[in-house]
């Protein structure tokens, strides 16, 4: 998806930079995160979803994977684990909004 600095593109651009110090200070996520990915140079919520017991992230790490996850609310247990390389997970995204939202994310990681 091509961006065109739009004010919509702005504003999810601002969130997923605040975002991303929010997760990094999650010693949970960040934990999981260094286990899998030896090194952290970003990481961006592409979408988190709150239940119950429970939330699911999506997350882009260094602009190359998508990890997904779900992070209990009761014991900060990870289950669930799930990594994908971009181009797959890229292929997966239908609707508008989670595709610019992931165009954004892979535009700050590249541009870092």
């Amino acid at each position: 998806m091509r961006l065109i600095g739009s004010r919509t593109e702005s504003l999810i651009r601002e969130r997923l930079e605040k975002y991303e110090n929010i997760i990094i200070e999650n010693n949970v996520i960040h934990d999981l995160l260094v286990r899998n990915f030896s090194e952290i140079d970003s990481v961006y919520c592409l979408s988190q979803v709150i239940e119950q017991a429970e939330d699911i992230y999506t997350l882009l790490v260094n602009g190359e994977f998508v990890i997904e996850f779900e992070l209990s609310r009761i014991d900060d247990s990870i289950s669930d684990v799930n990594i994908k390389p971009l181009n797959e997970y890229s292929k997966k995204v239908k609707d508008k909004s989670s595709k610019l939202t992931l165009s954004i994310a892979i535009d700050l990681a590249t541009n870092r």
